[in-house]
C-alpha cells in the first residue's frame, strides 16, 4: 500500500489517496483476477467512507479521463477497482470485468462515497480480465512490466485501511504456471524503499518513505565503483605490462598480442635480409660486384686497383728487354730478341763474312794470300819483297 498525495485544502482536504499494488517476480507476471468468497473472503476496510468522484460513472479507472483533468482535477484520485490500468488512456479491453453473486463489492466505488465492504457468500465474486496471450505482455496492463507491480486499486479516505483479497496470478505469461493465494493489506505499513531498482531496497518496506538512492551518474553499482577501460565495474583496467583487457602485451612490431616479426621476415613489414644482409634492401648496386659499390677492375677483381704500377699485367709481370709482358728476355746464346746470334763478324744477326771475302771488311785475298793486303810491292818480285837480281 503506496500513499500518493496527502491533501491539504478542497473537499479532499485531510484526505489521503493510496494504492494498492501486487510486487511481482516476473516482468511477464500476469494478474488474472482478485476475488473472494466464503472460504477466502475479499474485505476492504476503511474506518472512514472513502471518496468517489461524481465525475466518473465506472468502478474502474476506466471512468478518470485526462481530458477532464482540467475541469475536475479531483477526478484523478477517484477511488477504482482495477487489474493494471491507471485511467482511460488504457484500451478499453484492458479494463476489467467483474462477476458477484450477493455481495457486489464494485457498488463501493461509484455513485458516492464507499465504504467498507466484504464479500464472503458462497458464490463469491471477482473482478477480471481475460488472459490476452503472452505475445502482448509488453503492451497489456495486467502484466507486472519492468518495475514489477500491478496496480489492484486506489482508494482516497480520511481512514485507516486494511483488508484481503485472493489473487490469481499466471507467472512468465503461463497459464500452466498459475499462482493463487489470499494477501492482506493494511494502511500501517513499513516505511522504507520500496524500489526494488535502488540500492537501499527493503523487502519488508510496505510504505515508500523516499529514502531510495540510486547509482548516480557515471557510477556502475550502489558501492559507487566505475566502469574500468575493460568495462569491468570497479576493475584495475588493462594490467601492469599489458596493451589490452585481454592480458596481451606488445610484440616487438607495436602490436597489441601480435605474433611479432613473421618467420622468415627480418622486420614487421615483412621484408627480408638481401644478400647483402641489409632487411628490405635492394640486394648488389647494378655494375656493382659487391655490396659496398666496387666494381671490378681490369684483372676482374671487384674492389681491386687493377694493374699494378709498372706491372704489365694483373700478374704483377713487367715487360721484358723484348718489351714481351712476363717475357724471359734475350734468350741464352741469342744477341736480340727475334734469337738471332752473333756472326763470326760480331753482327748480331749478320750474315758473316760476305762472300768473296776474307774478313768481316769485306777485304779480299791478295795475290800474297794476305787478307786485304796490297800484294807484291812495288819493285818487288814476289810477296817476300824480293827483287829481281
Amino acid at each position: 500500500m503506496e500513499e500518493v498525495v496527502s491533501h491539504t485544502g478542497g473537499v479532499l482536504d485531510g484526505q489521503t489517496t493510496y494504492r494498492l499494488y501486487l510486487n511481482c517476480l516476473n516482468e511477464t507476471d500476469y494478474l488474472s483476477s482478485c476475488s473472494g468468497d466464503a472460504a477466502n473472503p475479499l474485505i476492504i476496510n476503511s474506518t472512514e467512507d472513502w471518496y468517489n468522484d461524481a465525475a466518473s460513472t465506472t468502478w474502474n479507472a476506466q471512468g478518470i479521463n485526462p481530458a477532464f483533468l482540467g475541469f475536475f482535477p479531483d477526478l484523478a484520485f477517484d477511488s477504482f477497482l482495477t487489474l493494471g490500468a491507471e485511467d482511460a488512456t488504457t484500451p478499453a479491453a484492458q479494463h476489467p470485468s467483474s462477476v458477484w453473486g450477493a455481495i457486489d463489492a464494485t457498488v463501493q466505488f461509484v455513485g458516492g462515497p464507499g465504504s467498507s465492504v466484504t464479500v464472503d457468500d458462497a458464490t463469491g465474486g471477482a473482478w477480471y480480465t481475460p488472459f490476452p496471450g503472452a505475445e502482448v505482455a509488453g503492451s497489456h496492463a495486467a502484466f507486472a512490466g519492468a518495475d514489477l507491480k500491478i496496480l489492484i486499486m486506489q482508494i482516497t479516505t480520511a481512514g485507516e485501511l486494511s483488508g484481503q483479497a485472493q489473487l490469481q496470478v499466471f507467472m512468465n505469461a503461463d497459464q500452466d504456471q498459475e499462482w493463487r493465494d489470499l494477501l492482506t493489506f493494511d494502511g500501517c505499513g513499513t516505511p522504507g524503499c520500496i524500489d526494488a531498482t535502488a540500492c537501499n531496497y527493503d523487502e519488508e518496506a510496505t510504505d515508500d518513505d523516499g529514502s531510495c538512492e540510486y547509482i548516480t551518474e557515471g557510477e556502475c553499482d550502489c558501492a559507487g565503483n566505475v566502469l574500468d577501460e575493460c568495462g569491468v565495474c570497479g576493475g584495475d583496467g588493462i594490467a601492469d605490462g599489458a596493451c589490452d583487457c585481454d592480458g596481451n602485451v606488445l610484440d616487438e612490431c607495436g602490436v597489441c598480442g601480435g605474433d611479432g616479426i613473421a618467420d622468415g621476415a627480418c622486420d614487421c613489414d615483412g621484408n627480408v635480409l638481401d644478400e647483402c644482409g641489409v632487411c628490405g634492401g635492394d640486394g648488389i648496386a647494378d655494375g656493382a660486384c659487391d655490396c659496398d659499390g666496387n666494381v671490378l677492375d681490369e684483372c676482374g677483381v671487384c674492389g681491386g686497383d687493377g694493374i699494378a704500377d709498372g706491372a704489365c699485367d694483373c700478374d704483377g709481370n713487367v715487360l721484358d728487354e723484348c718489351g714481351v709482358c712476363g717475357g724471359d728476355g734475350i734468350a741464352d746464346g741469342a744477341c736480340d730478341c727475334d734469337g738471332n746470334v752473333l756472326d763470326e763478324c760480331g753482327v748480331c744477326g749478320g750474315d758473316g763474312i760476305a762472300d768473296g771475302a776474307c774478313d768481316c771488311d769485306g777485304n779480299v785475298l791478295d795475290e800474297c794470300g794476305v787478307c786485304g793486303g796490297d800484294g807484291i810491292a812495288d819493285g818487288a818480285c814476289d810477296c817476300d819483297g824480293n827483287v829481281l837480281d
